[in-house]
């Protein structure tokens, strides 16, 4: 079986995807992503991180290609990839460790990469964005009014992303198996409730 899991910021969905993982038994799969797709584009995990999270819109994106395209304009372009090699190779890389089967792996749209199929459980984690306020702001220390911006910035960059790419929406219940309110369940039970799943689907 695979897992994919998508979440709203500060919805606790890494400990608790890493939580599910441990009980399956599965390879938990998030931070070795832009290693392998850094790999296939000579480039570092830090600048595909930094790509991911530039949250442009896709009129954006198409300019930077077009700038990119026109030879006395792409000599002072910055060595980054193509947004759509970038995208491609994400894809590969997520399907590549789905091959594997036995996986959690987190973000990167890999619910939307896979499909919906007997061998997937697509989760999405979510919570009140108070919760996820006060959340962040013991987990990381941080004041209010940042901690506010980063949450709403990190889910309009992810809403526009699968908007822009999968022509989906972010958080609709109908692209997922298994939708869980993590300020209601915890950490412990929403591990439990997602490795439950799994286990039923499993079964069938």
């Amino acid at each position: 079986m695979v897992v994919t899991v998508s979440n709203e910021y500060g919805a606790g969905a890494l400990a608790i995807a890493k939580r599910a993982a441990d009980e399956l038994g599965y390879e938990y799969v998030d931070q070795q992503l832009p290693v392998v797709v850094a790999k296939r584009l000579s480039i570092s995990p830090e600048e595909v991180e930094a790509n991911e999270d530039t949250g442009r819109s896709l009129g954006e994106r198409w300019l930077t290609s077009l700038e990119r395209s026109t030879p006395e304009l792409a000599e002072a372009s910055s060595s980054e990839p193509f947004d759509e090699e970038l995208f491609k190779a994400t894809q590969d890389a997520v399907r590549e460790y789905a091959a594997r089967d036995g996986v959690v792996i987190v973000g990167r749209g890999a619910g939307f990469v896979l499909g919906p199929g007997p061998r997937i459980v697509r989760v999405f984690m979510h919570a009140p964005r108070a919760w996820r306020i006060a959340h962040v702001m013991q987990t990381f220390g941080t004041d209010r009014k940042t901690t506010e911006a980063e949450i709403d910035r990190i889910d309009r960059m992810r809403s526009a992303y699968l908007a822009d790419w999968y022509d989906a929406k972010f958080g609709d219940p109908g692209n997922y198996d298994l939708c869980v309110d993590t300020s209601r369940f915890g950490e412990a039970e929403s591990a439990r409730l997602i490795a439950s799943a799994v286990r039923l689907a499993e079964a069938r």
